[in-house]
């Protein structure tokens, strides 16, 4: 390969060692890339070694994308396995009626995790629970009056026609629900 004819030694051999002062300050694989350049007596030369050092990165970057990608799928079923694990000390307590149990590992508590919000249809949900401006669903809002009127339900007197007169007073929500609040389990290690 020819040197282009706008090259001044000078000016190359300036280039040449603002290249090889930037690979000193480097941490990573600098001494590496100064043994190299140090051979190399043009810019050009100097300027293919940090072209080769790019396209090696370039490898690098695409190998662990694919790493990351196997990794986070990894991570995913770690994760599913965590849940999953969980879910089966939480039933297995529940059955054997059992708050707390101690272990060498941990100690176990079971307690009951209140109602939560399911929007069942959302376009049904009354307008008085949507926020001004962006259509929003105050959840907040939704969530604490289907537990207001599950509590009066709850409470609700034995006597067949007060219970439809009261019943009758406290009309479902449309488009939303409560979960049944099933139990939580919390594991504290010592």
């Amino acid at each position: 390969m020819s040197k282009p004819a706008f090259l001044d030694p000078t000016k190359e051999a300036k280039a040449v060692a603002a290249i090889r002062e930037a690979f000193q300050i480097d941490e990573t694989d600098g001494e590496l890339v100064i043994g190299v350049i140090e051979g190399e007596t043009s810019f050009l030369e100097a300027v293919d070694v940090v072209l080769d050092r790019i396209a090696d990165a370039e490898v690098m970057v695409e190998g662990l994308d694919v790493v990351l990608d196997r990794l986070g799928a990894r991570k995913t079923r770690y994760e599913q396995r965590i849940k999953n694990d969980r879910a089966l000390i939480e039933q297995a307590m529940a059955i054997a009626e059992l708050d707390k149990l101690e272990r060498p590992a941990a100690t176990l508590s079971l307690s009951a995790r209140a109602p939560s919000l399911l929007i069942t249809e959302e376009s049904d949900v009354p307008a008085k629970y949507w926020k001004p401006g962006k259509p929003t669903l105050d959840k907040k809002a939704l969530t604490a009056d289907l537990r207001d009127r599950a509590k009066a339900l709850d409470s609700l007197p034995d006597g067949e026609a007060q219970r439809a007169a009261l019943i009758a007073s406290l009309p479902e929500i449309p488009g939303a629900t409560l979960s049944n609040g099933a139990p939580s389990l919390t594991i504290r290690r010592a």
